[in-house]
């Protein structure tokens, strides 16, 4: 009797490694998908924090005609955008300074109920994460539309600027200049 119980436990032991075999392959693939959702959610979070404290600081400044000037409009644009690149380095795991594309754009928004116009400023950050685990980057990769092996995480914010409102006139005013 007891030579049966231990040919069945060495079957058993026999047994528990071919399941084993059967069942770690797809319990990495989890645990690893898992571990890089992890990091393009925490990147996605960096981003959107990055936008929105540029978009902030974009909207401290006034603008007007004297503001246009090549100089003054220059220095401002390049002062939002390295807030986004030192945000950026802070909030993003496994920051890349040369995958992140910061955009600010100001616009003239008309309101309708008094008929003048206010500026908004518009931060749109994008950045290319790469993917780290090469199984689950044959699933995610393709996410954004191209295989190129990192997945293009996009952030935008917008902020009204506190201007003295422009009075309404027949034309909208000037488009302030794009940000080089």
């Amino acid at each position: 009797m007891t030579r049966l119980v231990g040919r069945r436990r060495r079957k058993e032991r026999g047994q528990s490694l071919a399941e084993f075999a059967l069942v770690a392959p797809i319990f990495f693939l989890l645990v690893f998908s898992v571990i890089q959702l992890g990091l393009v959610f925490g990147t996605q979070n960096g981003l959107v924090n990055g936008a929105r404290e540029a978009a902030r600081r974009a909207a401290t400044y006034r603008i007007n005609e004297q503001s246009f000037d090549a100089t003054v409009w220059g220095s401002i644009c390049a002062t939002i955008e390295e807030e986004v690149y030192q945000l950026g380095d802070r909030s993003i795991p496994g920051y890349v300074r040369n995958s992140l594309t910061p955009t600010v754009t100001y616009e003239w928004i008309a309101n309708p109920e008094a008929g003048d116009y206010s500026l908004v400023a518009s931060v749109t950050a994008r950045y290319d994460h790469p993917l780290y685990v090469p199984l689950v980057a044959v699933f995610l990769d393709r996410a954004d539309g191209v295989a190129d092996g990192v997945l293009t995480l996009n952030a935008t914010e917008q902020m009204r600027i506190e201007n003295p409102a422009l009075q309404p006139s027949s034309d909208p005013p000037a488009a302030p200049p794009a940000c080089p």
